[in-house]
């Protein structure tokens, strides 16, 4: 009897390529200056954000990836846009932002629990701290800041503020090798992987001044500090979107772009091999824009919403990043 290859010979693993898909719209309409974050395997939240018009929004926002829909919970206390945001054990933080008309900087904390769809205060930052558009991450269930904005027309901070869930209180002994950034950054992106917490590009000051560096923290020993990565980004950019699968953080768009034909919007989507401390560019986004946020869940980065060219001009698409295999 003769037997097929494929019977004799193990197949090979399927390559898969990267590829968008399209979801349903954000229900605010037109969106930007948000944040966005996983709350579970299979719910996402956006938080607050700018509208289209210029409003600030109190809105939170949940989506369902199982039935590609969204529904709306309580409100945030204020108005809130650049928000910093994370999840611990299923909880949301909403640690500062800016709020209100002005865009201040704002101190105050919140905890937003989904199972009684409630909001609780939590307590402020030092007032010195106050700030939107951190890097976030999380370690051992503590949520760590790295640099940010202390409100519209403020100044790009080197701050790092820690925020510990369990003790609900914000640490206070903080290394001073590790309590600043090497220099000022805001709407730069990045987050946690392993001990490492990463701090990618940004602007220094106007959004002209846009940063390449990579700043890299040791959560496991602060004392060493935050040492300049040799690896810089291909494109320096400030107000893109970052998904972190693995050990790579991909970064999405930005803010700008000198080309004049670019909105001051960029396209590129490169992606950064921490493991290697090295860049790769990938192919373009579908819908170039900056001032979104993303959300990585089982491998997959959601990207809601964001600004179409600079200034208020926005949109209300929705779609999700597979990276190749």
């Amino acid at each position: 009897m003769r037997l097929l290859l494929s019977t004799l010979l193990p197949l090979a693993a399927a390559q898969v390529t990267a590829q968008w898909k399209t979801l349903a719209v954000v229900p605010t309409g037109p969106l930007h200056e948000h944040a966005t974050v996983a709350l579970s395997p299979t719910t996402l939240a956006i938080v607050g954000g700018v509208t289209q018009k210029g409003a600030v929004l109190d809105t939170l926002y949940l989506y369902s990836i199982p039935t590609n829909t969204w529904k709306k919970a309580a409100s945030l206390p204020v108005t809130i846009n650049h928000a910093n945001a994370a999840v611990v054990d299923g909880l949301l933080y909403v640690l500062g932002g800016m709020t209100g008309a002005s865009w201040a900087g704002n101190p105050k904390a919140w905890l937003y629990d989904p199972a009684t769809d409630k909001w609780s205060n939590l307590p402020a930052m030092p007032t010195s701290e106050a700030r939107g558009s951190a890097v976030m991450g999380v370690y051992n269930k503590t949520v760590w800041l790295a640099s940010g904005k202390t409100g519209s027309g403020g100044e790009s901070v080197t701050t790092v503020s820690a925020f510990d869930t369990t003790t609900q209180k914000w640490l206070t002994d903080i290394p001073a090798a590790a309590k600043n950034i090497p220099e000022g950054r805001d709407h730069g992106g990045g987050g946690i992987i392993g001990t490492k917490f990463y701090q990618l590009g940004g602007s220094l000051g106007p959004i002209s001044n846009r940063k390449d560096t990579v700043f890299v923290l040791d959560l496991a020993d602060l004392s060493k500090g935050w040492i300049t990565a040799k690896g810089k980004m291909p494109t320096p950019r400030r107000g893109f979107a970052t998904g972190i699968v693995g050990n790579k953080i991909y970064t999405f768009g930005g803010e700008g772009n000198p080309d004049k034909a670019s909105n001051g919007v960029f396209k590129e989507v490169e992606v950064y091999d921490a493991a290697a401390d090295s860049w790769a560019e990938l192919a373009p986004m579908n819908i170039p824009r900056h001032g979104s946020s993303a959300a990585t869940v089982n491998g997959s980065i959601y990207i809601p919403a964001g600004g179409t060219a600079s200034g208020t001009p926005c949109t209300d698409a929705f779609d999700v990043y597979t990276p190749a295999s």
